[in-house]
């Protein structure tokens, strides 16, 4: 468990960001970290994998690998 709170840095990025995670991820669930992180993040975009655990790049690497690429070319 961490106590670290990052939510003055997320407020403060200026640059695109992309989020993107499963809904069905245990160790950090959406609707503690992607869902409220995307909300302090101006204009950050959020990508949901529905019955998707933590570990995407392993359970959903052509997915993710198509979107990461996608975000990067803007």
């Amino acid at each position: 468990m961490t106590s670290t709170d990052f939510r003055a840095e997320l407020r403060a990025l200026d640059l695109p960001v992309s989020i993107v995670q499963g809904d069905r991820d245990a160790s950090l669930p959406l609707p503690l970290t992607g869902r409220p992180s995307q909300a302090l993040i101006r204009g950050a975009r959020l990508t949901v994998y529905e019955v998707a655990p933590h570990g995407l790049f392993l359970t959903h690497a052509e997915r993710l690998n198509h979107d990461l690429a996608a975000f990067a070319r803007g």
